[in-house]
């Protein structure tokens, strides 16, 4: 028999920020130049990279501070692919001067992924960790991210299974702000339906064995947070 063994005790989970793209209240950046086009239409935050060879992102403020535990959740939808590869996807823990960022992608073109933390202008990558995973049947172009902060370890979720495709010590992914958002490599247009920020409060006496995260119901954190809940 296998046993999955919970991580933590979550006594209290607050919806920090959430956002549907009905309107653009909280203030997402809009553009359209040679280079890139970011709107708000259709209940959709649209971005485009049309630039040959930088990569482009669009963020705000994470409503959460550096020492907190939390979820950022995004379903990010391929919308086009103009050269037949590329990366998109969330990124996270920087500041405006975004000097060192940290990114979770996927390929366009590949059943891969990238979990990173990179220099602004890709010169240098102090840690990186890539494989394989499984898209959805139906749903090819389509991907749920989870980003989960749980005490001194990152979950990183892709789609709906209860298992995380990497985990990292926070001290691998330090965040030098508090901003997060949407990477999209050059070619690439992507579209956002639903993005949520979640933080966790943990009961401090608790004792039990690391291995995963688990929700109330006794499954494991990842599946539900990727069902939408």
């Amino acid at each position: 028999m296998i046993q999955i063994l919970p991580l933590a005790d979550i006594l209290y989970r607050d919806v920090f920020f959430e956002d549907n793209f009905s309107n653009n209240a909280n203030n997402w950046e809009l553009a359209n130049n040679k280079n890139e086009y970011a709107f708000i239409g259709n209940g959709y935050y649209w971005m485009e990279n049309r630039s040959k060879r930088n990569w482009m992102f669009y963020h705000r403020k994470l409503p959460v501070r550096k020492t907190d535990n939390f979820i950022i959740s995004a379903e990010i939808e391929l919308v086009n692919n103009s050269f037949g590869y590329g990366q998109f996807g969330l990124v996270w823990g920087f500041n405006k001067a975004h000097n060192m960022l940290n990114k979770f992608t996927v390929s366009c073109n590949q059943n891969n992924f990238t979990v990173a933390r990179f220099q602004k202008d890709h010169l240098s990558v102090s840690h990186r960790f890539g494989s394989t995973f499984f898209r959805r049947e139906n749903h090819q172009d389509k991907q749920f991210f989870s980003i989960v902060k749980l005490g001194d370890y990152y979950y990183f979720y892709l789609n709906p299974y209860g298992q995380p495709v990497y985990i990292s010590h926070v001290s691998h992914f330090s965040m030098e702000g508090e901003r997060f958002g949407f990477y999209v490599e050059p070619g690439i247009m992507i579209r956002c339906k639903q993005v949520t920020v979640k933080r966790f409060i943990l009961n401090p006496d608790f004792t039990g064995q690391v291995w995963m995260p688990m929700d109330k119901d006794h499954l494991p954190l990842g599946s539900e947070i990727l069902r939408g809940s």
